[in-house]
Formats: C-alpha cells, sequence, structure tokens
C-alpha cells in the first residue's frame, strides 16, 4: 500500500532535515501548510490505473483472468472519487494555506520601468537638441518624466512620499473623470446630428486607449 501523499508531505521534510543540514538546502525548506496544498494538488491515480490495466486478460492456461474486471473497476471508482473529493476540497486548502503573494511580476515590471524612464530622462537633452525640439517643449517633458519617476519609486518603496502617490491618485481620477464627460458630449454631438458616426468612433477610439492606460496604471498601483 502506497502511504497518503499528504502524510508524505509533512514527514518526510522533517527527515530530511534531520539527516540534511546543509544551508542550501535550509534554504529550500517551506512551511507545512504550502507542502499541504502541493500534496493535494498533485495527480492521482496515474501509476494505479496503469497497474490495473496492466494486468493480463488471460492466464497462461487460456483461461481469464480471475476478476480482472472487478479490478479495473474498484481502481476507477477509487480514483475518481478520490480526484471529486480533491477537487472540492482544494479551494479551502489553498485558502487554508495562505500563500504570500508572488512579488515577482511586480518587481520585474518596477525594475524595467524606473530603468526605463530614468535612462529616458538622461537622454533627453541630447535628443531634444537632436530634434531641434523647442526647450519649452522638452523642458515640459522632462517634469513630465520626473514626475512619472517620482511616483514609480514611491509605489516601488523606493521612496516614501504619500504625498507623491496621493497627487497621483488624485489626477488619475480626474482624468478618468474627464474622459467620461468627454464620452458623454461627443455622443451629444453625434445625437444632436453635429457629428457623424464615423468622427465618433474615432474620437470613441482615443479615449478607450487612454482610459484603458490610466485604469491600468492605477491597478499596477
Amino acid at each position: 500500500m502506497r502511504s497518503c501523499p499528504v502524510t508524505r508531505s509533512i514527514t518526510v521534510p522533517y527527515l530530511i532535515r534531520l539527516l540534511d543540514r546543509r544551508p542550501q538546502q535550509r534554504l529550500r525548506r517551506m512551511g507545512y501548510r504550502p507542502r499541504v496544498l502541493s500534496a493535494m494538488s498533485g495527480f492521482r491515480g496515474a501509476v494505479s490505473l496503469a497497474l490495473a490495466l496492466a494486468v493480463p486478460t488471460s492466464l497462461d492456461s487460456g483461461a481469464a483472468f480471475p476478476d480482472r474486471d472487478t479490478i479495473v473497476f474498484v481502481t476507477s471508482g477509487v480514483i475518481v472519487t478520490t480526484l471529486v473529493v480533491q477537487g472540492l476540497l482544494l479551494p479551502g486548502v489553498v485558502r487554508w494555506a495562505r500563500l504570500p503573494r508572488d512579488q515577482s511580476v511586480e518587481e520585474e515590471r518596477f525594475l524595467a520601468e524606473t530603468t526605463a524612464t530614468e535612462e529616458a530622462l538622461e537622454a533627453l537633452p541630447r535628443v531634444a537638441a537632436e530634434l531641434g525640439t523647442d526647450p519649452a517643449v522638452a523642458d515640459r517633458m522632462r517634469q513630465e518624466y520626473e514626475a512619472h519617476l517620482q511616483v514609480l519609486r514611491a509605489s516601488g518603496g523606493e521612496a516614501d512620499d504619500e504625498e507623491v502617490l496621493r497627487h497621483d491618485r488624485h489626477y488619475t481620477a480626474l482624468r478618468l473623470e474627464l474622459l467620461a464627460r468627454k464620452r458623454t458630449v461627443v455622443l451629444r454631438l453625434r445625437d444632436e446630428h453635429e457629428i457623424d458616426d464615423s468622427v465618433l468612433r474615432q474620437i470613441q477610439r482615443r479615449l478607450d486607449i487612454e482610459e484603458v492606460r490610466l485604469s491600468r496604471q492605477r491597478s499596477a498601483e
């Protein structure tokens, strides 16, 4: 008889800890809650079903193997029952495990956005000179990039500046509300036959793009 996977997930790691005291082994340790969840999430019955189906259909004498169909039926029933029970219990086990939130994607996004903004800001004077950009336009762009960089650093924990985050939240909320007002106005102009449907769709497309960008920015924060 094979032992219960959940039991193995709780007992075997402690045996490994007792026998293997290397520092690199300690770095791989985890609590019993994630181990139980890992055991509950594993596939069940593959080996058992393979063994049941491997039972020959007949003996060397040519007679049918006794109770082969019963073996396959009971094994399949146990597998199905286990999967159903496991599937119903798994959401509760996930909540019970209290797994920490995966921060790797957010950390990589923060690194990419911060580095890209810093290097773009550094290249701004040279690019503006090459393009012959008006100094007032270049200065406006620099201010926008510096403000965006401040928000990134504050949201990433590099700078403890709640005022910057509060200002950015208010700015995003105001922009979204004004987009909704603009959408209402262009719909009214279409209904009053001041503009046609093609113009309405063009403006709505631009408003949709800006709204999606602001909404993603708000959710990321």
